[in-house]
């Protein structure tokens, strides 16, 4: 990328403002990128060797609309979207029972944010299908609060393979396993909502090849 830097308050046509949180441009005050639209990956050459890679977090502006400032993070590990707390199940529940529906048993939550209540196999599978690249879907039961957070977690990792976590109650027992068929992992995942024992036969299968 070319070393294109501003100072004036507009960049030149064809680039936009950037913010660099750490790596090599951690410093930088007045660099442009191309855009937009921002590139959602930026690949950095290091002066000792090896390739520094910044993801684009944000955009936004101070003041002016036209002028979008980009807004980057440095490389990291995926972080999927927290379980719903005691208080938000409470929310929920409530909110249900204002609108006379039968309190729910189980969340789906999306990268985006979105939620759903009791979802339906569909909605499940379209969740799933619809992961990218370090994006991650939840599912998790609605307990007590004695009863501890019980969740199914799914990364859709950069290799093209599924990392399902799988936690169980107030002793946090976690366990993972790797897939890299879609149709083993969105079996196993709708076996879990349904409460059925065997979702983990289903990946103990092999991890390579794609069955979707």
């Amino acid at each position: 990328m070319e070393d294109v830097f501003d100072t004036t308050g507009r960049p030149p046509k064809g680039w936009m403002h950037a913010i660099f949180h750490g790596g090599p441009y951690g410093e930088d005050v007045g660099r442009c990128i191309p855009g937009p639209p921002a590139p959602e990956l930026l690949a950095v050459p290091l002066a000792e060797g090896g390739v520094h890679t910044y993801r684009l977090w944000t955009v936004g502006s101070w003041s002016d609309p036209e002028d979008p400032i980009a807004v980057y993070n440095p490389d990291g590990p995926p972080v999927p979207p927290p379980p719903l707390t005691a208080l938000e199940k409470r929310w929920l529940r409530e909110g249900q029972q204002k609108e006379g529906l039968m309190s729910f048993k189980l969340a789906a939550l999306a990268p985006d944010g979105r939620l759903a209540c009791d979802p339906d196999a569909p909605t499940i599978e379209a969740m799933l299908a619809g992961l990218r690249h370090r994006e991650h879907m939840l599912l998790q039961r609605l307990t007590d609060h004695d009863e501890g957070d019980w969740y199914l977690q799914v990364l859709f990792d950069e290799d093209d393979t599924y990392e399902v976590v799988h936690q169980a109650g107030t002793a946090a027992e976690r366990e993972g396993t790797r897939s890299a068929s879609l149709a083993a992992v969105r079996d196993a995942v709708l076996r879990w909502a349904a409460d059925q024992p065997s979702w983990r036969t289903v990946l103990e299968g092999p991890t390579t090849g794609d069955e979707s």
